[in-house]
């Protein structure tokens, strides 16, 4: 027959403390992970919507139409769509700024909130990416 000693339960007890580090260790990885994952994905799509605004030349159509195209880009990947699935979630064009200088297009991301797992990080005015205009309208 075995003896048991007053420490039977210790190792238990250590365990539960541990795991209960461990998780909390995890939890907080994981959400700012997150949180840089999707402010990557909100970087790497106003750079694309600045990069596109500066391309077409912002004269030779309707501006506000313009300026709409530029947002789905943003927002959906594409500035013909209407709708889907955003870029990261919760993010719609009436959160793209989109700014057409006569030298610059400028484009940032305005009242966005990204929702992490028990935070949430409001980003008003970043990203702001800025290209320089490379086509011009004729005048």
């Amino acid at each position: 027959m075995t003896c048991r000693t007053h420490q039977a339960g210790s190792a238990l007890i250590e365990l539960a403390g541990a795991l209960v580090v461990l998780v909390t260790l995890l939890t907080g990885i994981f959400q700012v992970g997150y949180t840089f994952y999707a402010y990557e994905n909100l970087v790497h799509a106003v750079r694309a919507g600045a990069r596109y605004a500066s391309l077409r030349p912002a004269g030779s159509e309707d501006n506000r139409e313009f300026a709409l195209s530029v947002k789905r880009l943003v927002v959906y990947g594409n500035p013909h769509a209407t709708g889907g699935k955003p870029v990261v979630a919760g993010l719609a064009p009436e959160h793209v700024d989109v700014i057409v200088g006569p030298d610059a297009a400028t484009v940032s991301v305005r009242g966005f909130v990204i929702n992490a797992l028990f935070a949430t990080f409001r980003l008003d005015g970043k990203p702001t990416v800025t290209f320089p205009l490379t086509r011009r309208v004729a005048q």
